[in-house]
């Protein structure tokens, strides 16, 4: 009993011990820091979380703008200028808000205590990369505005050669208008046939021997293309030709209308003889 007695003393002495260390400003003390690192520990691990989510949403945004390049680049030389534009333009506010982001995230990492060293550079890496792909969209823009500027000035050049077309269009018809004038004129001749009063009246003819002497009023012929007319028909008996022409070029043929009138037709066998000495015809009538 005396031994029992020993044991419940000395329990009871370690219990007034530890009763008073815990009850000790030392003890409180350092229960105190415990709780204080405790709770930055976990606004270490809250801050290293968001930290690591908005960079994982700037690489997702990155692979998203590397994906994008590709198909700009493909497309650049097609025709779907309209899409590309429009899709360098939501790149660039995708980089705007990746920048704004990331910038924040600096800031708040320099001005924080913690030891954040891989953070930051990790940061500073994704920067530079958002720096390079922002130069790459600012390529593509420029490529896009040079390719509008050579559209451009093909377009005008297109417009001045279609003018010039329209001129050179206009001039060949005027040469060919004129070169045919020219033909006409180079194949224009004349005849009339009429009684010798009629004729001198015209002042075709002084008598029978004197034909086509001074200048020729040529207003009081019939105009034809030597190359088409073959035949001239006169409304008379019988014909004489008094104009100078080969006589193996042509014939005078007796024959009536569907009348029963008389008349001669002229038949020109060989124009280019017949017209050789003259290009107008007088035939008198009777």
């Amino acid at each position: 009993m005396k031994r029992t007695l020993t044991i419940l003393s000395v329990a009871l002495v370690a219990l007034m011990l530890s009763s008073c260390v815990e009850s000790s400003k030392k003890y409180q003390a350092l229960q105190k820091e415990n709780e204080a690192l405790t709770a930055q520990n976990a606004s270490i691990q809250k801050d290293f979380e968001t930290t690591m989510g908005i960079i994982n949403d700037v690489e997702n945004n990155l692979q998203a703008i590397r994906d994008a390049e590709g198909m700009l680049t493909m497309q650049q030389e097609g025709s779907q200028r309209e899409q590309i534009v429009a899709e360098l333009l939501q790149l660039k506010e995708q980089m705007a808000v990746n920048h704004a982001r990331l910038d924040s995230l600096n800031d708040a990492l320099a001005k924080s205590n913690k030891n954040n060293a891989n953070l930051r550079a990790q940061v500073k890496k994704l920067q530079a990369q958002l720096a390079e792909k922002e130069e790459m969209i600012s390529n593509l823009q420029a490529q896009v505005a040079e390719k509008d500027g050579q559209i451009a000035n093909l377009n005008t050049q297109v417009n001045n050669l279609n003018a010039d077309l329209v001129i050179a269009n206009n001039q060949i018809v005027d040469l060919n208008n004129e070169v045919a004038n020219q033909t006409s004129e180079l194949n224009a001749v004349y005849y009339i046939g009429g009684k010798v009063k009629e004729l001198k009246a015209k002042g075709v003819i002084l008598s029978k021997t004197k034909v086509l002497q001074g200048e020729v009023p040529t207003e009081v012929f019939t105009k034809g293309d030597m190359r088409e007319l073959t035949t001239i028909t006169f409304n008379t008996k019988k014909a004489f030709v008094l104009s100078t022409h080969a006589a193996e070029s042509y014939n005078l043929v007796k024959g009536v209308d569907a009348d029963g009138n008389k008349i001669v037709t002229l038949e020109i066998t060989n124009p280019e003889l017949f017209w050789k000495v003259t290009r107008y015809l007088v035939v008198l009538t009777k």
